[in-house]
């Protein structure tokens, strides 16, 4: 499981037990006590047809509001409490551990249906990331000056339409 969520979620043995827990008072799994004679016991938990109707409820209710709890995003939006060189290594340092995680998650064994989806959508956010990380990781290039006037913005309309065309209209004359 672990491997198969852990581009999606993920969380400690502190979370996991409480969580179990919950399940287990409303009656959605049952806990099985498996053990050998000599050291701790295994703990067994299988959801029940309750456990099976609510998980289905779950899957099919309408998506809440996306809230997000991403440790990385909120360290990116404070990075400007630091000096700009410091502000480019940390933005570095962030970029190569995307690659390294979206590396990660490319080497382990395919993972088919809803799954799979969901690992490639991690890793497709993740690259997002890592693309606008190395954009604003790279130096500035320096173009050099060609006469003419140059957009400063290469954002809007005119960045995404290239080049104006030509009114078809005719100038009016002056006179």
């Amino acid at each position: 499981m672990e491997v198969e969520l852990g581009s999606a979620w993920s969380a400690g043995v502190s979370q996991i037990y409480p969580a179990l827990a919950r399940l287990r008072r409303n009656g959605w799994v049952l806990l099985r006590t498996l053990g050998p004679r000599r050291g701790p016991p295994r703990l067994l938990y299988r959801l029940t047809a309750a456990g099976r109707r609510e998980l289905a409820r779950w899957l099919t209710a309408p998506a809440p509001e996306a809230r997000r709890h991403d440790p990385l995003l909120v360290r990116i939006a404070f990075l400007d409490a630091l000096p700009s060189p410091e502000r480019r290594r940390a933005l570095s340092e962030i970029e190569a551990a995307l690659a390294a995680e979206v590396d990660r998650w490319r080497t382990l064994p395919p993972a088919g249906g809803s799954r799979g989806l969901a690992r490639r959508a991690a890793v497709e956010e993740r690259e997002a990331l890592r693309r606008l990380l190395t954009r604003e990781t790279a130096p500035p290039v320096d173009v050099p000056f060609s006469g003419r006037k140059r957009a400063t913005s290469t954002s809007g309309p005119r960045a995404i339409s290239g080049p104006r065309r030509r009114s078809r209209t005719p100038a009016r004359r002056k006179g």
